[in-house]
C-alpha cells in the first residue's frame, strides 16, 4: 500500500446557484438551464441536477449541480464552458449570482420561497428526513416485490435504490420540506 498518495475524497460536490431572471426572460432563462445541464452531464463526475422554479414571478430560480468529489465540481466549475453559461445567464438576469456550496443531504432542505436562508440544524434535517423516507421504505418492498421478488438480493437492492432516491428527491423531500417550512425555518 502507498502510504504518500492523498486520501479518495469521498464526499459529493453540490452546488446551488439562485438567480432573479428579469421580466420576459424567463423562457430564454429556462433555455439556457437546460443547457448548462446538458453541458454537465459531459463532465467527469456528474450525478445529476434539479432546478426549483420560484414560487411567484419575482421569485429566485435555483439550479443545483451535483458532483461526486468537489474536484469534479472544480473542473466543472472553472472550465470554460461553465464560464460561457455563466455570461449567458448574466445577461439574463438582474442579479449576480448566490452561489452556496451544499453538503450532504441539504439539497433536499433548499426552497426557492427562502432565498438565503441558513440551512436548518442537522438534527432538525435527520427527523424531517426520517419523515419522508419512512412511508418509502415501509411501502416501497411491498410494491416492487411482484417485479424484484425473483431476482438476486443486491439486483433487488440496487433496483430499490434507483426508484427510491429520485422519488425522495424530486418527489418526496420537497412536499415534506415544504410541510416542515415553518419549523425548519423558524425566523423566516
Amino acid at each position: 500500500m502507498n502510504h504518500n498518495q492523498p486520501p479518495i475524497n469521498l464526499a459529493p460536490g453540490v452546488i446551488a446557484i439562485a438567480r432573479r431572471v428579469k421580466p420576459g426572460s424567463e423562457t430564454a432563462f429556462e433555455e439556457a438551464t437546460k443547457g448548462v445541464i446538458l453541458a454537465a452531464s459531459t463532465f467527469p463526475g456528474y450525478l445529476g441536477s434539479d432546478v426549483l422554479y420560484p414560487s411567484s414571478k419575482r421569485g429566485e430560480w435555483q439550479l443545483i449541480l451535483r458532483f461526486d468529489t468537489p474536484e469534479h465540481l472544480q473542473e466543472w466549475e472553472t472550465s470554460p464552458i461553465c464560464q460561457g453559461w455563466i455570461a449567458r445567464a448574466d445577461a439574463l438576469t438582474v442579479n449576480e449570482a448566490r452561489v452556496t456550496r451544499v453538503n450532504s443531504l441539504e439539497a433536499w432542505f433548499t426552497l426557492p420561497e427562502i432565498p438565503n436562508a441558513v440551512p436548518p440544524p442537522k438534527w432538525k434535517t435527520a427527523i424531517v428526513s426520517a419523515v419522508g423516507i419512512y412511508p418509502v421504505s415501509y411501502f416501497m418492498p411491498g410494491v416492487l416485490r411482484p417485479i424484484i421478488g425473483g431476482l438476486p438480493l443486491w439486483l433487488a437492492t440496487l433496483i430499490n435504490i434507483s426508484i427510491t432516491m429520485p422519488l425522495m428527491t424530486w418527489v418526496i423531500m420537497p412536499q415534506v420540506t415544504r410541510l416542515f417550512k415553518g419549523w425548519l425555518y423558524p425566523s423566516q
